[in-house]
């Protein structure tokens, strides 16, 4: 049964195209089974697919002596396995305060916020997480229940962006047994068996009533739809991606208008994805939920000659007058202003506006062996040979883009501050160090791949920021 796992697990990271050969991978353990289970198929694959693997695990500060117990565990077992291990205590009773989200929204957005975090901070190309066949299946049906489009309703994706799901076409029961076969020990989080929350009440109710008085293979019947669902919806997503470059006549990072004519052209289906997507382009992917009603209304504004508008959640309007259709952000908020500073070679610089010292000096190799190892967050090294020395720190610019560290290709600053789920408002202050030859480091984020320091160099800048400067 292992060896079936392990070559089921296999043909679902070829399929998608989830690993490459010399990959450094984050693991998200929680010490549950789907988790531990996916770490040992990972070592297991280690060799083959040459990894450097990692284990990332967050402390929610929910479950007391509890969770406690977790972090030991899964200490026990990054020793045991010999795998570097990442631990993180969070407040997450005071984040979800904080930020209006309930308990289980705002634990995964810190949760994803963590291990971009910590990935960014290894130069990790993969972040790994243990989404089941199951998991798939709950998700499908509490979509369902919620009223999703056919978007929401195609589930967890197997890959996005650095994010990848081995497991994620694997039942439970194939977890247990293959943990149960190698004697693998885990913990089961007691909040797991509360229907409380919606997905456990699914879980641990509608499933098994619509296994008993429906249909007895209920899981393979919704995981095979599922995946029907979720290849149409890729394809349809990359279509209408494509469509939507040609159709925005007007793209900022407050507005998007459209020419209300064309887009009132299109198919029904195509016209509610531009919508979504038009939302995700200023508010960030997921945070606004826009229901089918949001859509529809929108949407009837087309027809509208005379115009109007409809308010969604987050402050973003629709609006539609006689020859556009604008999907923009109400704010009453001053934007802040540009700032931009020359950096001081050798020396501090002060950046008010972030809240900042910014100190750097040059070493020699010598010197960057000695600052080998220090966090990554606030603090950088990078190659910079013959470049002339005006370098400035500065908040971001339109069309601003940088080449990720550990990611292949370029990316809009704009795009990698939605995929990392940052607000509009911390967006404008988070400082960037540029220089005549591109984007070095988005501070607190992320160093551009394009100067790393390498065996060969001879130059070295090293900078650090550091925080509430007065």
């Amino acid at each position: 049964m292992a060896l079936d796992l392990l070559k089921k697990v296999k043909d679902i990271i070829n399929r998608y195209n989830m690993l490459k050969h010399g990959d450094t991978v984050l693991v998200g353990v929680s010490s549950g089974p789907d988790s531990v289970c996916l770490l040992y198929v990972l070592k297991e694959l280690q060799e083959e697919y040459n990894l450097s693997l990692h284990i990332a695990h967050l402390n929610h500060g929910f479950r007391g002596n509890e969770a406690e117990e977790d972090v030991q565990f899964v200490q026990s077992l990054g020793k045991s396995l010999g795998i570097p291990l990442h631990i993180e205590y969070a407040d997450i009773p005071f984040y979800i305060k904080k930020t209006g989200l309930s308990k289980q929204a705002g634990a995964r957005e810190y949760r994803y916020k963590f291990f971009n975090r910590i990935a960014d901070k290894i130069s990790a190309t993969r972040i790994a997480l243990g989404h089941t066949a199951d998991d798939q299946a709950e998700t499908f049906l509490m979509r369902l229940l919620r009223g999703s489009g056919s978007s929401g309703l195609s589930g967890i994706p197997p890959v996005r962006d650095r994010i990848i799901r081995p497991l994620i076409e694997i039942t439970r029961g194939e977890i247990n047994e293959f943990l149960s076969e190698r004697e693998i020990r885990y913990r089961i989080d007691s909040s797991n068996l509360t229907t409380v929350y919606l997905r456990n009440k699914i879980r641990l109710e509608l499933i098994p009533y619509l296994s008993r008085e429906f249909n007895p293979n209920i899981m393979d019947t919704l995981n095979r739809n599922l995946k029907i669902l979720r290849d149409e919806d890729i394809f349809l997503d990359e279509y209408v991606k494509n469509i939507y470059q040609d159709m925005a006549i007007g793209d900022n990072e407050e507005s998007v208008r459209f020419d209300a004519a064309r887009l009132s052209g299109l198919p029904v289906p195509v016209k509610r994805r531009i919508l979504r997507l038009a939302v995700e382009t200023i508010s960030g992917e997921g945070a606004v939920d826009l229901s089918l009603k949001h859509v529809e209304d929108s949407l009837n504004l087309l027809d509208n000659e005379r115009g109007g508008e409809v308010h969604l959640p987050a402050g973003i309007i629709v609006k539609r007058d006689k020859e556009s259709f604008r999907v923009y952000l109400k704010t009453e908020e001053t934007h802040p202003q540009p700032y931009s500073y020359n950096v001081a070679i050798p020396g501090d610089t002060l950046i008010p506006e972030a809240g900042i010292m910014f100190s750097a000096t040059i070493l020699d190799k010598e010197g960057y062996k000695r600052t080998a190892s220090f966090d990554e967050k606030y603090e950088a090294c990078f190659s910079i040979g013959d470049m002339p020395m005006s370098l400035i720190i500065r908040n971001r610019r339109s069309g601003d883009l940088f080449y990720p560290k550990g990611m292949n290709g370029r990316k809009k600053i704009k795009e990698y501050f939605i995929d990392m789920k940052i607000t509009r408002e911390e967006r404008d202050m988070v400082p960037i160090l540029d220089s005549p030859e591109g984007i070095m480091w988005i501070v607190g984020f992320r160093t551009d791949e394009r100067f790393k320091v390498s065996p060969s160099t001879e130059k070295i800048l090293h900078v650090r920021a550091f925080r509430n400067a007065a």
